[in-house]
C-alpha cells in the first residue's frame, strides 16, 4: 500500500522539502494503522477488563458517598456520569480509533526525528531494524516509562490531584526525557551522558504531583482490590505501550530507509 501511495513522489534528501514531508506523513499514516491495530488488540485482551472492573468499583464508591450524605442529611446530589461509549462494539470502536490517531501522531514524531537525525547529524548508515527498535525503546521511555515513575497510569475513580497539574508535570517529563535521549543519540561528546541523566532526573527531583491515598473514598475491601488492580493495570498498560513503540520504531526505520533518500 505504501509503495502505491509514494510512487509519484520523487526522492529527495532535504528534510524541509514538501515532498519529503508528504512521504513522512504517509509513512506515519500507515504506521499508525499498524501500531494502532496492534495496541488495540492488547488493550482489548488485557487492559479493558481491568478498566471495566474498576468502573464497577467506582459505582460502589458513588453509592457509599451517597449513603454517607443521606446519613448526614445532605440529600442526594447526582450530577450524572456524562456521556461515555456503550460497552461492547461502540466502546471497542472508539478505543481502536483513538489508538490509531495516537499511533499516527507518535509515528510522525518518530519518522521525522529519525529522518532528521539521519540527514542532519550524519546518521545515514544507522537506519535499520536494530536502530528502529532503539528508537522505539526511546519513545517508550519518553512517553511512558519516565513519566510513570512519577505519575503511574490511573484507574477510573481513584483520587488524584488536579488534572492541570498532572498534565503540566507529564509534559515536562516527556520534554526532558525526549530531549535527553535525542541529544545523547546525535551528540558525539562524552558529557552527553551527564546531560541525559540530568534531564531524565530533573522532573523527578522537582517532584510529581500526587495524593497520599488514592483509594481514600472507597470501602476498605474495594480499596484493597483497587491497589492490586493498579499494579496489574500498570503492567498491562506498559506492555501495550511497549508493543506500540516497538512496532512503530521498526516500521518507521524500514520505511524511512526505503522511501526517504538518505544517500545523496
Amino acid at each position: 500500500m505504501i509503495c502505491v501511495i509514494l510512487k509519484d513522489f520523487p526522492a529527495t534528501n532535504s528534510i524541509g522539502s514538501p515532498v519529503i514531508f508528504r512521504r513522512l506523513v504517509v509513512i506515519a499514516l500507515v504506521g499508525g494503522l499498524i501500531g494502532g491495530a496492534a495496541v488495540s488488540l492488547i488493550q482489548w485482551w488485557q487492559v479493558t477488563p481491568i478498566i471495566v472492573q474498576a468502573e464497577q468499583l467506582e459505582n460502589l464508591k458513588a453509592e457509599t458517598i451517597q449513603a454517607v450524605s443521606q446519613e448526614h442529611g445532605e440529600g442526594s446530589h447526582s450530577h450524572g456520569d456524562g456521556w461515555r461509549p456503550q460497552d461492547g462494539l461502540e466502546r471497542t470502536a472508539y478505543m481502536v480509533l483513538s489508538n490509531i490517531l495516537t499511533a499516527f501522531g507518535f509515528a510522525l514524531v518518530l519518522a521525522v526525528s529519525m529522518a532528521g537525525a539521519a540527514l542532519k547529524f550524519g546518521k545515514k548508515a544507522e537506519v535499520n531494524v536494530a536502530v528502529g527498535v532503539m528508537w522505539g525503546l526511546g519513545g517508550f521511555v519518553t512517553f511512558f516509562a519516565a513519566p510513570s515513575v512519577g505519575i503511574a497510569p490511573e484507574l477510573p475513580g481513584v483520587a488524584s490531584v488536579a488534572l492541570e497539574l498532572r498534565q503540566w508535570w507529564w509534559a515536562g517529563a516527556v520534554i526532558c526525557s525526549g530531549a535527553g535521549l535525542f541529544l545523547a543519540y546525535v551528540l558525539k561528546t562524552r558529557w552527553k551522558w551527564g546531560l541525559l541523566v540530568g534531564l531524565l532526573s530533573a522532573p523527578h527531583i522537582y517532584g510529581a504531583p500526587r495524593v497520599q491515598n488514592p483509594y481514600q473514598d472507597f470501602p476498605s475491601v474495594a480499596a484493597v482490590q483497587l491497589s492490586k488492580m493498579s499494579k496489574d493495570f500498570f503492567l498491562v498498560t506498559g506492555l501495550s505501550s511497549l508493543t506500540l513503540w516497538l512496532v512503530l520504531g521498526t516500521f518507521s526505520a524500514l520505511a524511512v530507509k526505503r522511501y526517504i533518500d538518505l544517500e545523496n
